[in-house]
């Protein structure tokens, strides 16, 4: 009998019933994410790697989780039509709006983004919104932010272009073909100082909204969302999400500060 037992553990077919081999470190699950190449400071590649501040927070949840974390690099149009068709399992610096939420399950937020505008370093006649009307202003496509500034237009006095490509729009500011571009704060404060754009921020920050990350509305993007929250709960709890954004911004963004500002004066 003990014979016939040693034979059948000897059969390859039977061998990882006998014993088990070790797990490899290729069989960790993979959270596939969407990011652009050249989106400092949420994503930018340096050499081989992806970094910045979104960068930062998806390698601490995926660590929380035990994933690894696969990049899937596009332009941002890519990256959406990624997330759509599943391509991807989520995408950061990715505003949770109603719209939104009709077509995306969101994991509790990780920072709160306000829009700004910028304008060719050169323009002394522009401030704010308040100088805006009968101006034109672009945002880039598919981006949240025109639509941010549509709700601080409710007569419809500003002209929104969208153009596909970052580097378009800054052009085309900076020539005075459009007078205003609109974008993220963070986006514009890092990608100025970054690339020495020949733009500057002008104005108060408006819009503030909150960027959680998004998920399909599937079984995976059900299960993935759950284990999210509760790495993104655990990394709030132990000022992780404050140690990267003040790492990155010299401040905390991960808190919403019109709430702060109004609980503090209560």
């Amino acid at each position: 009998m003990r014979l016939l037992t040693l034979a059948i553990c000897s059969l390859p077919l039977l061998l990882t019933a006998c014993d088990k081999p070790a797990e490899k470190a290729d069989d960790e699950p993979v959270l596939r994410v969407g990011a652009t190449p050249d989106g400092y400071p949420h994503y930018f590649k340096e050499g081989d790697t992806i970094k910045g501040f979104s960068a930062d927070i998806l390698n601490a949840v995926a660590g929380k989780i035990h994933y690894k974390v696969e990049w899937v690099t596009s332009d941002w149009v890519g990256v959406l039509g990624s997330l759509e068709t599943g391509k991807v399992d989520t995408v950061g610096n990715f505003a949770d709006t109603p719209e939104r939420r009709k077509k995306y399950d969101y994991s509790a937020p990780y920072y709160y983004s306000a829009a700004q505008l910028a304008v060719s370093k050169n323009n002394t006649t522009i401030h704010g919104l308040q100088d805006m009307k009968g101006k034109t202003v672009a945002a880039d496509l598919g981006s949240n932010y025109a639509k941010v500034l549509k709700e601080f237009d409710p007569k419809n006095e500003i002209k929104l272009v969208t153009f596909e490509g970052m580097d378009v729009v800054v052009n085309s500011v900076a020539q005075g073909k459009v007078d205003a571009y609109v974008s993220g704060q963070v986006i514009l404060l890092g990608q100025i100082k970054h690339k020495n754009l020949p733009l500057k921020v002008v104005g108060e920050p408006f819009g503030l909204k909150q960027v959680a990350l998004p998920f399909r509305k599937d079984a995976r993007g059900e299960a993935l969302k759950q284990k999210v929250d509760v790495a993104l709960g655990e990394l709030r709890a132990d000022g992780t999400l404050k140690k990267i954004s003040e790492k990155w911004f010299d401040r905390d963004l991960s808190v919403d500060t019109e709430l702060s500002s109004v609980s503090k004066r209560q």
